[in-house]
């Protein structure tokens, strides 16, 4: 991944995203679902996820379901800047959206979403492309998005994100994942987003045993940027070495608290990457993790040590929910 192409492609995204506006989120209506449509491989209305996504009325705002049952479903999926408060709702594992592409780190994700005010819950979305099966090992590396979050208020849970290089690019807006699987092995949690990670598997699946991946590439990039990774609780596990982040914007935020750390984590843990000369700017820190390789005293130097006082403000509260959007959702069973 290059650096100048990724600062360059994200360009067409900000200024969509600033033109339609992340504050536009809305309330759908509160915690009430008006509409529920199912999508299935037989006997249903709607045989593909994006034929529902295209029957919700523009500018709707109130909570339409759209119910994933089990199946295979292979194709990319886009909900438009116009189409909030959707809850895509699978059947656990066996809902499964797969995609194979690569063009660049901005198009072609498996999954891709626009609109703010988001549900997800017990659904894959994997791009294959680079990820290792049984024998084949892929295609030659590029950057290939499972998913792809650039609206306000999202939550996640219980879904499974699969790729390689570049997994998630969760680029911005207030985003919370609960009880997820995230895997990869290349900057495979990247973007400018505000987020909160709960209790999530991260298992670093690589090829390269001797070269160490990356987990985050947060893209922080000012001071009063409120963007961020917070990690609270869950795991990183995996077959390859890997540092828990590098920069990718000179102000990257990242937290990992209470998380258990297998012995895949590399002893120096965080790489600066475009922070370079300039390492005091970022906010990196592991607070109460556990594992083998939580062991913080080979670490960077620059890594910060938060107080308690600093810790509050990367609370679920604080960090992601300080007007209540989550407690205001519809119950996710």
């Amino acid at each position: 991944m290059e650096l100048f192409s990724r600062w360059m492609s994200l360009l067409p995204i900000f200024f969509i995203s600033c033109f339609f506006g992340l504050g536009r989120a809305t309330d759908c209506g509160g915690n009430n679902v008006a509409q529920t449509l199912i999508v299935g491989k037989y006997g249903q209305a709607f045989r593909t996820i994006q034929a529902a996504i295209d029957y919700v009325k523009s500018n709707n705002d109130q909570w339409v379901k759209i119910h994933i049952k089990a199946g295979f479903y292979m194709e990319s999926v886009v909900i438009p800047v116009d189409k909030p408060c959707i809850i895509l709702e699978g059947e656990g594992i066996r809902t499964i959206v797969s995609h194979w592409d690569h063009q660049s780190i901005n198009n072609n994700a498996t999954f891709t979403s626009f609109s703010p005010n988001l549900i997800a819950s017990d659904i894959t979305f994997k791009n294959s492309y680079n990820v290792a099966t049984d024998k084949y090992l892929g295609n030659k590396i590029e950057p290939a998005n499972a998913a792809r979050l650039s609206g306000d208020k999202y939550f996640f849970s219980r879904c499974r994100f699969i790729g390689y290089q570049d997994t998630l690019y969760d680029l911005m807006g207030r985003h919370v994942f609960k009880d997820c699987y995230i895997q990869g092995e290349v900057d495979f949690i990247y973007g400018s987003g505000q987020s909160y990670y709960q209790n999530c598997y991260i298992n670093a699946m690589g090829r390269f045993p001797n070269l160490p991946g990356f987990v985050t590439a947060q893209g922080r990039n000012s001071a009063d940027d409120p963007s961020g990774f917070v990690f609270e609780g869950g795991s990183i596990v995996g077959n390859v070495k890997v540092n828990l982040g590098r920069a990718w914007k000179p102000y990257a935020r990242v937290i990992f608290h209470n998380t258990y750390f297998s012995d895949i984590v590399t002893p120096q843990g965080w790489v600066s990457w475009s922070a370079a000369g300039n390492e005091s700017r970022t906010t990196y820190a592991e607070i109460d993790c556990k594992g083998p390789g939580a062991d913080t005293s080979k670490r960077v130097a620059w890594m910060k040590k938060l107080s308690s006082s600093d810790l509050n403000k990367f609370s679920f509260a604080s960090f992601i929910n300080s007007d209540g959007w989550v407690h205001n959702l519809p119950t996710i069973s």
